[in-house]
């Protein structure tokens, strides 16, 4: 947005005239420095998963009978926002929960053994002088995880999860 001005022409008619005003990169840098910061907690979380689900576990999805569905913690209770039925949780039993939690850490062990003994390989690599090494090693390592590890992981873990238990809760007072 700019200011409004009105500027006179030789002939004595008034004319109004867009002026905009920029600032200058010193000015956009500033105003940059003196934004109000957010606290680590209240961030945007760029992924799909709730604080904490990896160590406590996946979440139970739960569809309501009006088809409302949502995403619960274990052990919590849910109120569908549509009809009102409650939900609870903790009628999952704890050693098939236990089961399905256990799973989702041992196959996320995989993709982080394999980054860090990577990430521990570029770094030997770089202090021992063979930088040039960590730019071979990096774009194989990711070759070999995309192209065969990757694969074989999902498949066997699309097979361990067919084996896992399913759960049909009722909702409260039915």
């Amino acid at each position: 947005m700019g200011r409004r001005s009105r500027a006179r022409l030789a002939d004595g008619d008034e004319t109004s005239v867009e002026v905009e005003v920029v600032e200058s990169p010193n000015e956009q840098r500033r105003r940059f420095f003196r934004r109000k910061r957010v606290p680590f907690r209240d961030r945007e979380r760029l992924g799909h998963e709730a604080p904490g689900s990896i160590l406590k576990g996946p979440p139970v999805t739960i569809t309501c009978e009006c088809g409302n569905k949502a995403e619960v913690s274990y052990g919590s209770s849910w109120k569908c926002d549509r009809c009102g039925r409650r939900y609870d949780t903790a009628k999952i039993p704890r050693d098939q929960y236990d089961k399905v939690r256990n799973l989702t850490l041992r196959y996320r062990a995989i993709p982080v053994a394999l980054g860090a003994v990577s990430i521990a390989l570029a770094i030997f690599f770089t202090l021992t002088g063979n930088v040039f090494s960590v730019f071979i090693l990096l774009p194989s390592v990711l070759l070999v995880w995309f192209m065969i590890i990757r694969p074989v992981h999902r498949r066997s873990f699309q097979k361990a999860i067919a084996d896992l238990p399913t759960w049909d809760l009722r909702a409260d007072g039915e």
